[in-house]
This record gives C-alpha cells, structure tokens and sequence, in this order.
C-alpha cells in the first residue's frame, strides 16, 4: 500500500526569535507485518493497537525517523521504533512499530 511518513522539524531564528515549522515527507510502500512481541514487550506496547509495518521507501537511502508520523487505515499515528535492513550502510527497508 503506498504511504507516506511526515517529519516536523522546528528551527528558531536566534535573532528574531520566530520559530519556523518544516514538513519533509518520505513515500515508498508499505504493509502490516507480524510484530516481535518482546519488543513490544519492553516498549510497553500492544500489538493489536500499535501495528508493525514492512516500508520500503521509493528513493533508495530514505530514511523514516522516532516521532515521524503516518496515517495508516485512517488513523495517525507516530512511530515508536525503527528496525532499519541497511546491508551497504544505505536503507533498503524498515520494520516500524508504529501507535497512537
């Protein structure tokens, strides 16, 4: 299913104070895969209300962060853990335990 994360970056102007609110988003494909439950163990969480995802994203090397969000089924969500695959040091996919 095609997705896409979103990270709020905040950046204060250290002379005028304003603080300015940057969007950048990562698209690629998605889809709900069976979660470790010792990891959802130990992050407190449960499985039936903080899906895991499968997402690869559509540029090579995209990387998806803690605190990014998505809406999935209609529902945002924040994600809470990112398991990176990263063979050569480049993201090629990663498992996102993601909640509300």
């Amino acid at each position: 299913m095609a997705t896409t994360f979103t990270r709020k970056t905040k950046t204060e102007n250290r002379s005028t104070g304003a603080i300015s609110v940057s969007e950048t988003t990562i698209a690629g494909n998605a889809m709900k895969v069976r979660g470790n439950p010792s990891e959802y163990r130990e992050s407190g969480l449960v499985e039936s209300e903080a899906p895991t995802l499968l997402f690869v994203p559509t540029t090579y090397g995209d990387r998806i962060s803690e605190g990014d969000t998505v809406t999935w089924r209609n529902i945002l969500y924040t994600v809470k853990k990112c398991f990176h695959l990263e063979p050569d040091g480049v993201v090629i996919s990663t498992r996102v335990m993601i909640a509300r």
